[in-house]
């Protein structure tokens, strides 16, 4: 347990954001913000990144693009522990290292988990925690949701 939830990911040497000797990375959410809710803005298109360290942005990005409420990212973003405000939705990357360290975590479902990656205007990025595959689901779909933090 660390900063309002459980440390995620550690970063490595070659992530955007290391630093020799200062350990940084993600905290994940102890549960899951939703069992169900769509990405939203289905028809909208939202510039969005892939890549670890990037969640936060895109994030912000939706929230800009997407007057619809609630959304996964409304829900990360609104998303509260303690003296903790920053919660984001992850990146596809940043929700690949979730399920990589998913036994450690814990709490999560072997459902579909969305990401803040977009993949088309119709089509946005998640997870299948059962076996770890990534698709394009239709934004209006219903999914998982874990929020995370940057330390």
């Amino acid at each position: 347990p660390f900063q309002g939830g459980k440390i995620a990911y550690i970063l490595q040497k070659g992530d955007p954001g290391y630093t020799v000797g200062i350990p940084h990375g993600l905290i994940a959410a102890a549960s899951d913000q939703s069992e169900g809710i769509a990405w939203g803005c289905e028809g909208v298109s939202i510039l969005t990144s892939e890549g670890i360290g990037t969640g936060a942005a895109n994030t912000a990005a939706i929230l800009l693009g997407c007057i619809q409420r609630p959304i996964a990212a409304s829900v990360c973003d609104d998303y509260v522990v303690g003296v903790y405000t920053d919660w984001y939705l992850p990146s596809i990357d940043e929700l690949n290292k979730l399920f990589i360290n998913r036994a450690a975590i814990g709490g999560f479902s072997s459902a579909d988990y969305w990401s803040s990656s977009e993949y088309t205007n119709t089509l946005a990025l998640f997870q299948w925690f059962f076996n770890g595959e990534l698709g394009g689901g239709v934004k209006s779909d219903a999914a998982h949701v874990r929020a995370v933090r940057a330390f």
